[in-house]
């Protein structure tokens, strides 16, 4: 028995220093939450998403890059993160501060809420969009310009499964006059943007991710055409000129050399590097050569300032008068004809 009671002491006494050694690092260390740790589930998160544009663009991420104006933009509110609260009730409000950069031109809605045609609207047809119903809040409001999508769960509680879901779409029109970066954002703050559990909680934190619809801009005016400014016609000659792009895209020349030719789309080059083209001008005269460029999306620049280059002497016309006065000089009568039809 007192053996018995000795071990209970000593095991007692093991668990005791055991215990003393762990707990000060239990008492130093954050208890991990259950979403962030264990379910490893990222916030609870409001984000617009470019999904299309009617002309020539690339979507990376969250960015939407137009390589042409007067386009029609969709994009789309996703909605994910609540788990593992259960989700009865959410609020997105668009801030429509973005929709004029100061720059150039100004955003507007492509028409008017009420149908997938036309401006800003909720396709709850679609099967990632999950909520069983509207109630008290704004589907679309369209005051301000600041629109908010709303959604409520009639019949039961939505929790999430790791997904990310629909909530809306908003079509915006990008007029020919725009220019630079436009962000599309949310308004925050609870009375704005937010997301309720079944129990009237907000489920926080609340990511809020914006769109950006950014215009490529076409290349800057090349530089003045630099090469010879007379020489002879029928000679080739080079010429060479340079550009920078505003968005580090590779770009193209394009000579006019004043006789009615040219050398046509040359290139690509990288964006600073000097394009090059040759040309002969088979007649005597003056020309003023002329240089633009693209980049490879097909945004144009203005044309550059103009070279004035001189041919005085055609090659082959010179040649024979030459010739002529060397034949004169040899013969002076021989050719009476020849002399009077020249005026000579």
């Amino acid at each position: 028995m007192k053996k018995k009671i000795r071990n209970f002491f000593e095991t007692g006494m093991i668990l005791a220093i055991m215990l003393a050694f762990v707990m000060p690092g239990v008492a130093t260390t954050t208890k991990p939450t259950l979403s962030e740790e264990i379910l490893e589930i990222p916030d609870a998160e409001f984000e617009w998403v470019p999904v299309d544009a009617n002309g020539s663009h690339t979507i990376d991420g969250h960015e939407i890059i137009l390589h042409e104006t007067g386009q029609l933009v969709t994009l789309e509110i996703h909605v994910s993160g609540w788990y593992p609260n259960l989700l009865e009730v959410l609020q997105a409000t668009v801030d429509s501060s973005g929709y004029s950069n100061g720059v150039g031109g100004t955003l507007v809605p492509y028409g008017w809420p009420g149908s997938p045609e036309d401006g800003c609207f909720i396709d709850t047809s679609r099967s990632d969009f999950v909520f069983y119903g509207l109630v008290y809040l704004d589907a679309v409001y369209t005051g301000d310009l600041d629109y908010k999508w709303g959604a409520v769960l009639l019949f039961s509680s939505k929790a999430d499964d790791g997904q990310t879901y629909y909530l809306g779409t908003l079509i915006l029109e990008v007029p020919t006059d725009a220019s630079g970066t436009y962000t599309i954002d949310f308004i925050p703050g609870d009375a704005n943007t937010f997301m309720k559990d079944d129990g009237g909680q907000l489920i926080l934190p609340l990511t809020l991710t914006p769109a950006v619809i950014s215009i490529n801009e076409p290349p800057n005016k090349p530089a003045k055409p630099s090469g010879p400014t007379n020489g002879k016609a029928g000679t080739s000659y080079t010429y060479s000129s340079t550009t920078t792009d505003p968005d580090g895209d590779q770009v193209y020349y394009w000579f006019d050399w004043g006789d009615n030719t040219s050398s046509s789309w040359v290139g690509p080059y990288v964006s600073g590097a000097p394009g090059n083209a040759s040309h002969t001008w088979t007649l005597q005269g003056s020309y003023n050569i002329q240089v633009k460029s693209k980049d490879v999306y097909g945004m144009e620049s203005i044309w550059s300032d103009p070279l004035s280059v001189t041919m005085p002497k055609n090659k082959a016309f010179n040649f024979n008068f030459d010739l002529l006065d060397w034949l004169f000089e040899r013969f002076p009568n021989a050719f009476p004809i020849l002399k009077y039809l020249l005026g000579l």
